[in-house]
C-alpha cells in the first residue's frame, strides 16, 4: 500500500491529499493525448529523542504536505514524456523544532522520454535509477529514508532494461543504468530560497559524467514459485570533490540483494473473495546491501539488512519492519544503527487511505522513538 512506503521522519497525526508518481495511466485510447497520476499527502510527524545523547529539546514535531504528481504527453501506448514533481518540504526540521507547513518546496524527481516494448524497456533524462526494493516494498513511513543511501534519484542519464520469457525460468530482467549528479537548473528547489546543486558539493555521481553505472537482475513469475521475487544489483558511484569535513573520497560501490514472496490462500485467490473484500495475503521481504564509501567518504563502509512481513486483508495492511546498519565505529555512537517500525493502513475508499506507524531508531549514538499518522489521496486522468 503507497501510503505505508512514504518517507518521513517522526511522529505524527495527519491529513489530505498526495500525488504520487506511478505507472498507472489513465489513457484515452487516442494519440498523442495526456494524462497525469497525483497523489497527495498531509502528514504530522512526533520525534522524541532518548538517552545521554539526546539534544535538548527532546521533542520534534513537523505538519505537512507531500504531493506529487506524474505529468504524461503519449505519443502511442508504448511512448511517452513523462514529468514528475513533488512538493514537500525540502529539508527535515531542526532538533526541537516544531513545524507546522515549513521549509516547503517543490522538486523536479523525473523529466524523461519513456519507451515500452514487448521484450525492452528505455528511459532518457533525468530519471530514477531502478535499484534495491527496500524503499518500496517494506511497509511503514520511515524505511524510504532510512536506505535511502541507494536509492538513487534525480540523476540524469538512461536507463535500459530487456525482459527474457521461458516456459521454465519465468522471466529474468536485466537492467543497465548510466547516469550522473545532476547540477542543472532542474536541481533547486522552486517556491522556496535554494540554489541548485554544484559540482564543488562533492558526493556520489557527482563528476559532471556519465561514468557512475548500475547493473541490476530481476527474476520473478518462475513456475515451480510464481510468486517469488528476486533481485541482484551493482552498482558504481564515481566520487566528486572530496569535502574539508569528510575526508579523502573515493567511488561508492554497492551490492544489493533482495527476495520477497507472496503468500496468499487459494480460498482467498478467487474473485468472490476479492470482491467480497476478504482478499488475504502474507508477504516477507529480505534485502541486504553492503556499501564501501558511503557518500563517496573513503572508508566509510556500510551494511543494511532489512526484513519487513506485511499482511493484507480486505481494506487493511499491517506490516513490520526492521533495518539493521552496521558502519564505521566513532566514539559514544558505536557501529550499530537500526530502524524498528509497526505500521497499520486502512483503505476508506478506493482512493482514500489513512495509515498509521510507530517505532523506534538509533542514529550515530541517538535513540529515537517516532509516530506517524498520514492521510493519503491518489488517483489518475
Amino acid at each position: 500500500m503507497d501510503a505505508l512506503c512514504r518517507r518521513t521522519l517522526a511522529l505524527g497525526i495527519v491529513g489530505g491529499l498526495a500525488v504520487l508518481a506511478g505507472e498507472a495511466r489513465a489513457d484515452k485510447g487516442y494519440y498523442p493525448n495526456i494524462g497525469m497520476d497525483y497523489s497527495a499527502v498531509m502528514q504530522y510527524d512526533f520525534n522524541r529523542a532518548e538517552g545521554d545523547g539526546a539534544i535538548a529539546p527532546r521533542n520534534t514535531t513537523d505538519f505537512y504536505p507531500d504531493i506529487q504528481s506524474s505529468f504524461y504527453v503519449r505519443f502511442s501506448p508504448n511512448d511517452q514524456i513523462r514529468l514528475s514533481t513533488e512538493l514537500n518540504p525540502i529539508n527535515p526540521p531542526a532538533a526541537g523544532e516544531k513545524r507546522t507547513f515549513g521549509g516547503i518546496g517543490l522538486v523536479v524527481n523525473e523529466l524523461n522520454y519513456y519507451k515500452l516494448t514487448q521484450h525492452t524497456q528505455l528511459q532518457v533524462g533525468k530519471l530514477q535509477v531502478p535499484f534495491g526494493r527496500a524503499m518500496d516494498a517494506a511497509p511503514g513511513l520511515y524505511t524510504n529514508d532510512f536506505v535511502s543511501t541507494y536509492d538513487l534519484g534525480g540523476v540524469l542519464g538512461a536507463t535500459y532494461a530487456y525482459r527474457w520469457f521461458g516456459q521454465t525460468l519465468g522471466m529474468v530482467q536485466g537492467g543497465v543504468n548510466l547516469y550522473t549528479a545532476d547540477t542543472t537548473a532542474l536541481s533547486r528547489p522552486f517556491f522556496r530560497s535554494g540554489g541548485r546543486a554544484q559540482r564543488a558539493d562533492g558526493g556520489p555521481a557527482n563528476t559532471g559524467k556519465l561514468d557512475s553505472y548500475a547493473l541490476t537482475v530481476n527474476w520473478d513469475a518462475i513456475p515451480a514459485l510464481p510468486f517469488l521475487e528476486l533481485q541482484a544489483g551493482y552498482m558504481r558511484n564515481r566520487a566528486g570533490r572530496a569535502q574539508p569535513d569528510t575526508g579523502p573520497a573515493d567511488d561508492e560501490v554497492i551490492r544489493v540483494v533482495s527476495a520477497r514472496y507472496i503468500w496468499a490462500p487459494d480460498s482467498s485467490a478467487d474473485l468472490d473473495t476479492t470482491l467480497r473484500g476478504r482478499y488475504f495475503d502474507i508477504v516477507p521481504l529480505v534485502e541486504y546491501a553492503a556499501v564501501r564509501n558511503e557518500d563517496a567518504v573513503a572508508g566509510n563502509d556500510t551494511r543494511y539488512l532489512t526484513t519487513s512481513v506485511t499482511i493484507d486483508y480486505g481494506r487493511w495492511v499491517v506490516g513490520a519492519t526492521r533495518t539493521d546498519k552496521r558502519r564505521p565505529w566513532a566514539p559514544g555512537a558505536g557501529r550499530h544503527d537500526y530502524l524498528n517500525e509497526l505500521s497499520c493502513g486502512y483503505r476508506l475508499t478506493g482512493q482514500l487511505t489513512v495509515a498509521l506507524s510507530a517505532g523506534s531508531q538509533a542514529q550515530g549514538g541517538e535513540d529515537s522513538n517516532l509516530v506517524g499518522f498520514a492521510l493519503t489521496y491518489s488517483g489518475a486522468h
